[in-house]
């Protein structure tokens, strides 16, 4: 077919009218405030433990159901659709992994309550609630493991940071190329 990379794919007029996906993707931090919430509510012993396991059921599919039904609603270019389900899904890991890490420390600190004595010092840091400023830090972290607290550094390693972002960069230009060259025409010619 020759080459067919266009800057339509990345950019085009269809691409202004996905703003819709903008505003979703803009809105996806909601569904870890609510998260946030249902473990308050939870630890506080305001609702029970099996009405919290359905709510984070019901935000962790959500999480995944509201870009979706936004998506198939407007008609987006390839690329936007594909970042918006991408941070979708990592959305909904670090919830996933939130809601069993804090259902384990819940389990755990009604055992300490209960007179069970094998808990040293160092776990009573890690059996706290959530707060605010864990559960933003957890949702900026490269991480999908969850954790009251996390091991850092005292610095941030810039040439680190700057390689990963050339990567990042480059490797999202390689899946639109591969995209664009060899399943777009694949697609159009199944049709």
């Amino acid at each position: 077919y020759g080459l067919l990379i266009r800057a339509g794919f990345w950019f085009s007029a269809r691409s202004l009218g996905d703003w819709p996906l903008l505003m979703c993707c803009l809105t996806l931090p909601i569904f870890p405030l609510a998260a946030l919430v249902d473990e308050k509510l939870s630890q506080r012993k305001l609702i029970d433990e099996n009405v919290s396991i359905l709510i984070h059921i019901i935000i962790t599919t959500s999480v995944i159901v509201y870009p979706v039904v936004v998506i198939l609603k407007c008609e987006s270019a390839v690329l936007s659709g594909f970042v918006l389900m991408f941070i979708a899904s990592i959305t909904w890991l670090k919830l996933v992994s939130f809601a069993h890490t804090n259902y384990d420390i819940r389990v755990l600190s009604k055992s300490i309550e209960k007179g069970a004595s094998y808990v040293s010092s160092a776990d009573e840091e890690n059996i706290k609630g959530p707060t605010i400023r864990s559960l933003v830090y957890f949702m900026l972290a490269p991480t999908l493991c969850y954790q009251p607290s996390y091991p850092r550094t005292s610095f941030i390693r810039k040439g680190w940071v700057i390689r990963q972002l050339i990567k990042c960069l480059v490797f999202t230009g390689l899946m639109g190329f591969i995209i664009e060259q060899y399943i777009n025409p694949i697609v159009q010619n199944s049709k």
